[in-house]
Formats: C-alpha cells, structure tokens, sequence
C-alpha cells in the first residue's frame, strides 16, 4: 500500500473505487473525489462504519481521543479545537453515540470519514487482503440492505 495502484479486487464497481482510492499517495484525497458517485459515497460511509466499529467498539473513549490527535497530527491539522471535537464526533456516533454528530454539517462529515478511511492506508497500514476484506464486508452489509448493486 502507499502506492498508486490498485490495491485488489472487490465485487462492486464502487468497491474497486474505493480500493483504487486508498492505494494512491493520498488516500483521503482520493477518496473525497469520489464524491460525484453515490454508490461510492455510500460504501465510503458503510466502509467507514465497518472500519471504526472493529477499531473502537468496547475500547475507552480515550483510544478514539487519542487516535484523533494522531491522525490530524499525522494529517497536519489542527489536533485540537473544533476540528478534533468533530472528528471524534463522527467516530463516536458509529459506536453508540449517534447524537455527537447530528450538528455537523454533511460535507464536514464526509470530509472527515475520507481522513479517517483514508489513513487505514496510512504506513504500516492495514495489512492488503484485511483491506479488502472490510471492503467486502462494507459491499455485503450494503447489498444485504438493497443500498448498492453489484
């Protein structure tokens, strides 16, 4: 990974979006273009649902403030302030806190969840085949509720 290129296969046109997107240089900037193609946002946010409740479910809350600082620290943005509060926000309202996030506008939160799945490819990274596996989960969960045709 960290490298342009495709990353594998997935079973959705939207997935292999996806997969193409986090094995570019930049990730999250990828992944924000993206944003032209409903499926792929859908998935995006499915992804992003997947990735975080493995990550974070039935860890402290500190972990997600921690690995906030970490990943705008990383991004070279601010780690703290507003930014920070709205980042752990959108994490925290995929693991049981929905009503963190109901203020913030839609085009921050999408903004936000690109930097968050774009950073599993972030050095080390989330080894390749787990990458695609939690693609193919996301793709699953999406199809199984009628929300993206293969």
């Amino acid at each position: 990974m960290g490298q342009t290129g495709t990353l594998g296969s997935a079973a959705t046109a939207a997935g292999r979006l996806l997969l193409d997107a986090l094995g570019e240089k930049s990730p999250a900037r990828s992944l924000s273009r993206l944003n032209d193609s409903p499926r792929a946002v859908r998935l995006l946010r499915e992804l992003f649902t997947v990735a975080v409740r493995r990550g974070f479910v039935g860890r402290d809350p500190r972990d997600v403030t921690a690995y906030v600082r970490d990943l705008l620290e990383y991004q070279e943005l601010p780690a703290g302030g507003e930014l920070a509060r709205e980042a752990e926000a959108v994490i925290r309202s995929v693991i049981g806190e929905p009503e963190l996030a109901y203020g913030i506008p839609d085009l921050r939160r999408f903004e936000l969840i690109c930097y968050i799945v774009g950073d599993l490819a972030r050095p080390p990274g989330v080894p390749t085949p787990e990458l695609v596996a939690l693609v193919h989960q996301a793709e699953w969960r999406l199809t199984r509720l009628g929300r993206l045709a293969p």
